[in-house]
């Protein structure tokens, strides 16, 4: 097991099965997806494949949303049956058994699965047009159930900027799953001070509610502190943070050394910070180095700073398709 492995609380993600799990797509195939594959080590998968499990079988004919006497139903047009309230029904009795969620990755444009994007149809009718799109049965149940975790499809992640979002966010709500079980101020104050650059970055109104309740100068007791803490946590992850923001925290990390540096030095990372800004390089490239100075000075506030590292290097890479670009990553804020 790698040091990351262990450094990195396991998220818990909900996963359609479909995707590196299990060849149980309709067609009996598998969806493979590189970055599903590379984040399963460093995870705790919690996977499901609705259609197969309410009888539909692998492979099986294919099912569609339609809209009939007044409501979306699930329909096979092969059968000419409809499978809605068996799917109610599964979603019902297994949205309670998953547990506490960090996140989910779901198949695009499932019928059951696909959280966006997912085609309706006007009628049951085998020829009928496609009238709006919206949410697969059981990804609008789960999203229901839990209208606060990140959540994602394979195709989306395919962009380097709402995949790194999405780990950044998945890893810190785990991180936080684990301070909660430990339950005490100590923990909660050293998981907030942790995170303080990070959250800088993402939204500075929330960073700044967050430090007040840490700060609990009403006298809550703890439990209600983590409770409260807990709710407020997800209006961190809201938005894919602006370029701009990150260059500020880039910034004021950089002020820590500046002094100490060579000339050069600096103008490089200033460099880099323009290119960052202008989108031609990753974050990762301007941390490296602020994190190799980190090192050579020994500067420990900052090393302790999850800003730098807040989920596995192992997980990161640049490749983007550009799929996304410019999306905001949760729709449902």
């Amino acid at each position: 097991m790698s040091t990351a492995q262990n450094r990195f609380p396991k998220p818990r993600v909900f996963i359609s099965r479909c995707i590196e799990f299990d060849a149980c797509r309709w067609n009996g195939a598998m969806i493979g997806c590189d970055f599903v594959r590379a984040l399963k080590p460093f995870i705790e998968p919690v996977t499901r494949c609705p259609e197969a499990e309410i009888g539909l079988g692998v492979p099986r004919n294919p099912v569609r949303i339609v809209r009939h006497q007044g409501r979306l139903e699930l329909y096979q047009i092969a059968s000419g049956k409809f499978y809605t309230d068996s799917m109610l029904a599964y979603c019902s009795a297994q949205i309670p058994e998953l547990g506490e969620l960090d996140g989910a990755i779901f198949k695009e444009k499932s019928p059951s699965c696909g959280e966006r994007e997912v085609k309706i149809y006007t009628s049951a009718d085998p020829l009928a047009a496609q009238n709006g799109k919206g949410r697969g049965f059981w990804a609008d149940a789960l999203i229901s159930a839990y209208p606060d975790i990140p959540e994602e499809n394979e195709g989306r992640l395919n962009n380097f900027t709402i995949r790194e979002h999405f780990y950044t966010a998945i890893f810190t709500r785990s991180a936080f799953r684990e301070t909660k079980n430990l339950g005490t101020m100590k923990a909660l104050v050293e998981f907030h001070s942790r995170n303080k650059l990070l959250f800088m970055a993402y939204n500075q109104a929330v960073m700044r509610d967050l430090g007040r309740l840490v700060a609990n100068h009403e006298g809550r007791p703890i439990p209600d502190l983590f409770a409260l803490y807990q709710c407020q946590l997800p209006r961190i992850f809201q938005k894919i943070p602006r370029r701009g923001s990150m260059v500020n925290v880039l910034l004021h990390a950089f002020g820590y050394f500046s002094d100490q540096l060579e000339g050069r030095e600096r103008a490089h990372f200033l460099e880099l910070l323009e290119s960052y800004q202008s989108g031609r390089i990753p974050l990762s490239a301007c941390q490296s180095i602020l994190q190799s100075w980190i090192e050579r000075f020994d500067q420990a506030y900052l090393r302790s700073q999850s800003f730098f590292q807040p989920y596995p290097p192992e997980l990161i890479d640049i490749t983007d398709s550009g799929k996304g670009v410019g999306s905001q990553w949760n729709t449902k804020q």
